[in-house]
């Protein structure tokens, strides 16, 4: 038994024997499964679970460019502490 990995990771509930899935994207895995929690068993007739089909896996490389991201994709900052500076009440920049 191996353990659940991407080529699972699309649920396939139906019989897709002889057919091809051709998915062009990015997934993205939010948090670990509270359900799907064991050892993959394989597939097909021999132990009663779906056939999956010939999967056609693509990364679209339009995701490597920020401009192209979908709306509300996250994203990670970072904040480096260089230099502090006092300003005066009621003022918004330092030294007026």
């Amino acid at each position: 038994m191996q353990p659940c990995g991407v080529e699972n990771f699309p649920r396939f509930l139906e019989d897709w024997s002889g057919k091809t899935l051709t998915y062009n994207g990015s997934m993205v895995v939010m948090f670990p499964s509270e359900f799907a929690t064991g050892l993959w068993r394989g597939t097909g007739s021999t132990i009663g679970i779906y056939n999956p089909p010939a999967r056609d896996w693509a990364f679209d490389l339009n995701f490597r460019d920020i401009n192209k991201m979908p709306p509300g994709t996250p994203q990670v900052r970072a904040l480096i502490r260089s230099q502090w500076a006092v300003v005066r009440p009621n003022t918004t920049s330092v030294g007026q």
